[in-house]
């Protein structure tokens, strides 16, 4: 039967047998990661890009495939099935600290279970890689805590990356970290204080561990500049699961005010916010939002940190149009997202789907779940995702833990397709797994304008003073 499956497979995923084939029993704890291959990969640029009438040329059409790697830091027994066929494409065991990697066609929907947490990254890569490789797609993603937290104090992955400091780690409280390769060939420790971050190299290819004595958050990609494409993800919070009231991330100071991009704030009851820098800690942006709505901002800093006064979602997405004013032609932007947010049970989620995009967001759910999307009740189980294309702010609210990931690309032109680099799917069973941190405040700095102001003062007080005392000696004597 496990043959027929494998066989009747192939056409939608191709696949790396390795070890020994153990079956999920009922009674065994279950991790679920689910996913979906976006179906058109490929991209489309204007012929010139300072005429929008010049015709569309294909530009990126990297092949029908994705790499799906899986890696464990315990034994683990493994599935992967294809959820439109029902059909399983994989089975096996990965040993502590092993990787496996399976390669699925576009348009495959896919559900991995697992008998312990596991590390999944979802990649355009389009082959089974070399370990020498050193140039690979950089995830825009936050990773999760052994736990399944996004907050966390010991850190489990495969590194997909270049060698660049592509990674970051945000120190919540003083932190010692440790970051250890699998093999053993790369050990570094690192001290990061309170409201700071580091950025790091890590080698492609290999399994790192990072741990701290402090809560950490560990993110790779960043928004990048106006010379290049703008990849969408979404910010996970403090609180745990991705609404809450404050939030770390890395930005970028090479921003277009014109492109149709940036950080994007949205509440289902009106909010307040404020945008610092994590390096000044100086105020850069601050509104509100209302009810049901979002804001979207654009800020030049390396890191920020974004606090609400009540609970938001946070994101960085680009909208979809083409218009962009530096780093290029005229309509020479583009951007497009696989974003993973985890919602947790019975806490209202506002979702939002970018405005200029075509949109594709699924509801994934491990179990029968009942769904409310907009105030409309829907019905989730496991080989059933809900599928939400309207774009705007959605209000999502489920019985049980689910995951949303959103598919997004341009409008225009209509044959436009998906070009994104990787990112890391979260586990369904851990998206309510949270820590109690105490956070240290963020204080502003006193203003240089006072501070001088203040010398200045000083300086004049000096000075009354000294001629006061001369005047006073040339009286008495």
């Amino acid at each position: 039967m496990l043959a027929l499956s494998l066989t009747l497979a192939l056409p939608m995923a191709v696949f790396l047998a390795g070890g020994s084939i153990m079956p999920l029993n009922a009674e065994e704890r279950r991790f679920t990661y689910y996913g979906v291959v976006p179906a058109r990969l490929w991209r489309y640029n204007l012929t010139d890009e300072y005429d929008i009438d010049s015709g569309w040329r294909l530009a990126y059409n990297p092949g029908m495939q994705w790499l799906l790697e899986i890696a464990s830091w315990e034994e683990a027994a493994i599935r992967v099935y294809n959820v439109t066929y029902n059909e399983l494409i994989y089975q096996g065991t990965l040993g502590s600290m092993k990787k496996q990697y399976l390669l699925l066609r576009n348009g495959t929907v896919f559900r991995v279970e697992s008998s312990s947490p596991i590390f999944v990254l979802l990649s355009s890569f389009g082959g089974i890689p070399y370990e020498n490789e050193t140039s690979l797609p950089i995830p825009c993603t936050f990773y999760q805590a052994t736990d399944g937290a996004y907050v966390g104090k010991e850190f489990i992955f495969l590194v997909s990356s270049d060698l660049q400091r592509r990674f970051t780690i945000f120190a919540l409280e003083k932190s010692d970290v440790t970051i250890t390769r699998g093999d053993g060939g790369d050990t570094r420790s690192l001290k990061i204080d309170p409201n700071s971050f580091t950025n790091i190299l890590l080698y492609p290819w290999h399994i790192y561990k990072i741990e701290s004595n402090g809560y950490i958050m560990v993110q790779s990609g960043n928004p990048w500049s106006y010379w290049d494409y703008h990849y969408s993800f979404a910010i996970p919070s403090v609180q745990g699961g991705f609404v809450g009231t404050d939030f770390y991330t890395v930005a970028n100071t090479l921003i277009d005010e014109r492109e149709d991009c940036g950080f994007r704030v949205s509440a289902l009851e009106e909010t307040s916010f404020k945008v610092y820098d994590l390096t000044t800690k100086e105020v850069l942006f601050q509104s509100t939002v209302e009810a049901g709505g979002s804001v979207r901002f654009q800020v030049r800093s390396n890191a920020i940190k974004v606090e609400s006064s009540k609970p938001v979602s946070l994101i960085f997405v680009h909208d979809g149009d083409v218009i962009q004013s530096l780093g290029g032609g005229t309509y020479g932007s583009y951007g497009a997202g696989v974003i993973f947010i985890g919602v947790k049970a019975n806490e209202p989620t506002p979702i939002y789907l970018p405005l200029n995009s075509t949109c594709e967001a699924y509801v994934f759910a491990s179990e029968e779940t009942n769904i409310e999307v907009d105030g409309f009740p829907a019905r989730v189980n496991v080989n059933s995702p809900f599928l939400i294309t309207q774009p705007g702010v959605h209000r999502v609210v489920s019985n049980k833990n689910v995951v949303v990931q959103i598919n997004h690309w341009p409008k225009i032109p209509e044959n436009q397709g998906l070009q994104y680099p990787a990112t890391v799917i979260p586990c369904v069973e851990t998206i309510h797994v949270s820590h109690e941190v105490n956070l240290a405040p963020l204080e502003e700095p006193f203003p240089i304008m006072y501070v001088i102001a203040g010398a200045a003062v000083a300086v004049i007080a000096a000075a009354t003073l000294l001629l006061a005392r001369r005047r006073f000696r040339k009286v008495s004597s």
